[in-house]
């Protein structure tokens, strides 16, 4: 009997460090409590009910995906924001994650507060002007 123990043949994710450790904070926990919706098709419903605070996508998001929620968030003044390639997925525990969205409320302020200081490796895409 071999008193090794089982080695997993998968490769280990990194964790996040630093500003995107913050961040992966913030999202799993507006993950879990219902603020971050996930999918783009759910994102764009939230974006059309002007009930989206910001936007995060994946770099790895289809240019369809990434285009349909960069107009509707320029039609409605909703921030984009690009993040650290698998960050989004590894955050809510849903691998392959290409887009999410956030709804209006602290835990966007707080997220949005951390990806405008840039330093979280992804980067704003747009804001667009106020219409008022």
């Amino acid at each position: 009997m071999n008193s090794s123990p089982a080695r997993s043949s998968l490769p280990k994710r990194e964790q996040p460090v630093g500003r995107d450790r913050e961040l992966a904070g913030i999202l799993g926990l507006a993950f879990r409590s219902g603020q971050l919706v996930p999918g783009a098709e759910m994102s764009l419903n939230l974006i059309r009910e002007d009930r989206a605070a910001l936007v995060l996508l994946d770099p790895k998001a289809g240019g369809n995906t990434r285009k349909k929620l960069e107009d509707a968030c320029a039609y409605r003044s909703v921030a984009v924001f690009t993040l650290t390639d698998g960050l989004l997925g590894q955050a809510c525990g849903r691998a392959g994650m290409a887009a999410a969205a956030i709804r209006q409320g602290e835990l966007a302020l707080q997220a949005q507060k951390i990806l405008s200081m840039g330093e979280h490796g992804g980067n704003q895409q747009r804001i667009a002007e106020d219409k008022g």
